[in-house]
């Protein structure tokens, strides 16, 4: 009888000690998702209030013996980061920023934002595999179906909007590439440029022909384009919006149409 008491108070200490820890969690867990939303809100932010870069038919020559000026400042970006190596602009789909590469981390920027910081929103990027000057059969940039990063890709399933909307332009020093949109559907998450040998012309007509008729329930295709094996195409690739790291993919596939030099 007389170890009754302390057992009691024993019991109630634990009790007390449990619940400090499940408010601390609570806290915690309540400060995660506001900091997350406030990455959210900084990338949105530092999308909308990036520049609108000069498109080719805006940045004319002056003389037939000037190259015109680069809209974007590479130098400037490269302050911030210097693995920041091309910037896509996609009119209509609000999508207007820098394109990061990572020497050391192929996924270092899904969660780092564009100065390289720690960020759950991360920025569009590509990988090793691909070059930095486009010239590859298939070049692959990657970003979260998040504001403020390739959330708007998924405009582009509306086909009006897809209609509207046949081309996308990526910068880099040097250059304007001019992209033509030729589909846009859902696929698997395969990783792509290690699915398919790209160095044997059979291995990209073919693949480039499911570009051109991808085999989906969800596609929209820009018809009258064709593709050799001598095309270079780009493939904007983010999650599905409805699915939770699920298992399939959205691809805006663009063949390159026109390379301005310029300055």
């Amino acid at each position: 009888m007389t170890n009754e008491p302390q057992s009691r108070d024993t019991h109630r200490r634990m009790l007390r000690i449990v619940a400090a820890l499940a408010i601390v969690c609570v806290v915690a867990g309540s400060g995660y998702l506001v900091w997350q939303q406030l990455q959210i809100y900084r990338a949105q932010q530092r999308m909308q209030g990036a520049e609108v870069p000069e498109t080719p038919a805006e940045a004319t020559q002056e003389s037939t013996a000037e190259l015109p000026e680069n809209p974007i400042n590479f130098d400037a970006l490269w302050e911030s980061n210097v693995e920041s190596y091309a910037w896509l602009y996609i009119p209509g789909a609000q999508i207007n920023t820098p394109v990061q590469q990572s020497a050391t981390d192929d996924f270092f920027y899904l969660t780092h934002d564009q100065n390289g910081a720690y960020s759950p929103v991360g920025t569009a990027f590509s990988q090793v595999a691909n070059k930095q000057d486009f010239s590859d059969p298939v070049t692959v940039i990657y970003g979260h179906d998040i504001d403020g990063v390739f959330k708007n890709l998924h405009y582009f399933e509306d086909q009006a909007f897809f209609d509207a909307n046949p081309t996308f332009y990526i910068y880099r020093p040097g250059h304007i590439y001019t992209y033509t949109v030729v589909s846009a559907y859902k696929y698997d998450d395969r990783h792509i440029l290690n699915s398919f040998n790209f160095s044997k012309p059979e291995v990209r007509q073919e693949y480039f022909d499911f570009v051109a008729n991808p085999d989906s329930m969800l596609k929209c295709v820009r018809e009258g384009i064709e593709l050799t094996p001598e095309s270079k195409i780009v493939q904007l690739s983010t999650c599905m919006l409805n699915e939770f790291h699920g298992t399939s993919r959205y691809l805006v596939s663009a063949v390159l149409t026109s390379d301005q030099e310029t300055k």
